[in-house]
């Protein structure tokens, strides 16, 4: 089953170029880092959105059509893609909701459960009809439709270098389960592989919670100290949103690098007043720059 879900990634992902930002790349370097940990989305990997998830201005009907198609549905009415698209938000929001009476203040949610209830209940209603459906398969055929994703430039070479500087390095990153099979399906190497510390691998959906949320940090934090004996003080956070990667990494001690390589990722957040005076303790525009400035 891997297999087919790596060669629907292929299927549907083709290179896209990064668009400049107009910022500009940090002089100063920074001294005594041992580790690099590196957001997904935007950072390492291009995507047609910016992010993750499939916003409402992106949602396709046909995509969620031709992803049913393909994995065998039938359709028996024409309102089964938008009456899904609209139970798939409705869905989310009700999942967040029952998380945050919890007291989880930025929920997440696993994707596959959400698209299993909604296509159940289009089944219910006799908007389709399916003996059985696989629902990793539709919900990757969906994203990688509508939201589809390329390496960012440099990307290999990058930790390639660090690693060739002792420099260990993880991924703290809001994702789905097939976030980790982009990498193996467009790069031919899982991260593992690529030289990424599976213990300094915190995906949200795996934690009930996402970024901003400091709970992924946390846990990577405790993993370096006790495995590395590497503190938060030496330890740089990569990522292009001021909230989510740079304030949130800063809150909780790391050092951190704004990547501004990207207009359709960058994420500066102006429009929230706290974060006005928040400042990156580098700013890189291209990857390569991280080894430039850990001196």
């Amino acid at each position: 089953m891997e297999t087919e879900l790596l060669e629907i990634i292929k299927a549907n992902s083709k290179p896209m170029n990064p668009l400049g930002t107009g910022l500009s790349t940090s002089t100063t370097p920074l001294k005594n880092i041992k580790s690099v940990i590196f957001d997904i989305y935007g950072t390492l990997l291009q995507s047609a959105s910016g992010d993750i998830g499939t916003s409402k201005k992106q949602s396709k009907n046909k995509y969620f059509i031709k992803a049913l198609k393909q994995c065998g549905v039938n359709i028996l009415n024409s309102d089964a893609g938008m009456s899904g698209l609209k139970l798939f938000y409705k869905e989310i929001t009700l999942s967040h909701k029952r998380s945050k009476t919890k007291g989880i203040l930025y929920p997440e949610v696993v994707i596959t459960e959400i698209w299993e209830s909604v296509l159940y209940s289009l089944k219910k209603s006799k908007l389709i009809d399916f003996e059985n459906i696989n629902i990793r398969k539709f919900a990757l055929l969906f994203e990688s439709m509508v939201n589809p994703v390329w390496p960012m430039p440099q990307l290999r070479e990058t930790i390639q270098n660090l690693q060739s500087r002792n420099i260990i390095t993880g991924i703290i990153s809001n994702a789905q389960f097939y976030t980790p099979l982009l990498f193996e399906a467009l790069l031919g190497s899982t991260l593992e592989e690529m030289g990424f510390n599976s213990e300094l691998i915190e995906y949200s959906f795996l934690n009930g919670e996402a970024k901003p949320s400091a709970k992924m940090f946390k846990k990577i934090q405790n993993n370096l100290l006790i495995n590395f004996n590497i503190s938060s003080g030496n330890t740089l956070y990569v990522g292009n949103d001021m909230l989510n990667d740079v304030y949130s990494a800063k809150k909780e001690g790391l050092k951190t690098a704004l990547f501004a390589g990207d207009l359709k990722s960058l994420r500066l957040r102006s429009d929230i007043p706290g974060l006005l005076d928040e400042k990156p303790d580098i700013v890189i525009t291209e990857l390569n720059n991280i080894a430039e400035l850990l001196e």
